[in-house]
């Protein structure tokens, strides 16, 4: 009884996973200046995200790098269909270019 108790016990204190959310129903990816706002939301979302959860999602041994940011970038490109997912890249590829 007490080992079904501990169990619960743990599984009530788990919280859900945090998540990176961009906003993406406003924007025409076929337009390129549209296609990197959404570059730019995904950039500032992922820094605040990071700030926020760094200490859980990202191991101890990259903590003072840039690693949050980039894999939460790569996570939300990463879940577009195929033709924003190619409009996106192009528009990352641009901004990276002229920065």
């Amino acid at each position: 009884m007490m080992i079904a108790s501990l169990a619960f016990a743990l599984s009530a204190s788990v919280s859900p996973a945090p998540e990176l959310r961009v906003q993406i129903s406003d924007l025409d990816f076929s337009r390129p200046e549209q296609a990197m706002t959404f570059i730019q939301r995904v950039d500032a979302a992922a820094q605040v995200f990071c700030d926020q959860h760094r200490a859980v999602v990202t191991p101890l041994s990259l903590q003072g790098t840039r690693a949050c940011e980039t894999e939460m970038r790569r996570f939300a490109v990463n879940r577009l269909d195929r033709e924003r997912w190619t409009a996106a890249h192009r528009a990352a590829l641009e901004l990276r270019r002229t920065r």
